[in-house]
């Protein structure tokens, strides 16, 4: 994997650890989010060659941890665009699922090289008092001294805040999906991407 790409790689790894589980005063969101890389990261630390040889383990911890902070059906509706409207409820619900697995499996791989030892700078939220929806930004430097801007969008979802788009430097997460997703729905059609998508993400799920 080139230099840059698994840079990236990581950045995108470390970016999904930033939010913190909630925005609630008075504790700033830049503590919550210490708090929320400390939790993972101490949970791996130790443990990389455990999690590498038993990858269920790590993924049930990502699961645990990690998938909470997402708002998954609206990423999901935003990833899929025009083919979210037209799906029918239980291809929706089994895109979710694959949806779901395919990121605790690309992000926990990833989150497996990043030691701790990388530097995250947080920047202050700026937003209106009762605003309900954010952006976080951070400062990502990797191991390489590449640094790398993070932002995240995230919006109060039954009182809790949840991502539900991001970007590692100018590559917006629901953008990248969407070009992929679309282009295969487009050869093949919405079905043939979820059981493609459950084929290789479900198994052992």
């Amino acid at each position: 994997m080139p230099s840059m790409k698994r840079s990236l790689l990581k950045a995108f790894a470390v970016a999904l650890l930033i939010p913190g589980l909630a925005m609630a005063a008075p504790t700033p969101p830049d503590e919550l989010a210490r708090d929320t890389v400390q939790t993972v990261l101490s949970e791996m630390d130790g443990r990389r060659d455990e999690l590498r040889q038993n990858p269920q383990q790590l993924y049930q911890l990502i699961d645990e941890e990690l998938v909470p902070l997402i708002d998954l059906p609206y990423m999901s509706q935003l990833v899929l665009g025009r083919a979210w409207r037209t799906a029918t409820p239980e291809q929706r619900e089994r895109f979710q699922v694959a949806f779901k697995n395919m990121l605790i499996r690309t992000y926990g791989n990833g989150l497996l090289s990043f030691d701790g030892s990388q530097d995250i700078e947080y920047q202050p939220v700026r937003a209106a008092e009762g605003a309900e929806d954010i952006t976080f930004r951070a400062i990502v430097t990797t191991d390489d001294g590449q640094k790398t801007p993070v932002t995240f969008q995230m919006h109060v979802v039954d009182d809790e805040w949840k991502i539900y788009d991001g970007s590692v430097g100018n590559l917006s997460f629901v953008t990248n999906y969407r070009g992929q997703f679309n282009s295969q729905i487009r050869n093949g059609g919405l079905e043939k991407l979820i059981e493609r998508m459950e084929a290789r993400y479900n198994a052992g799920s």
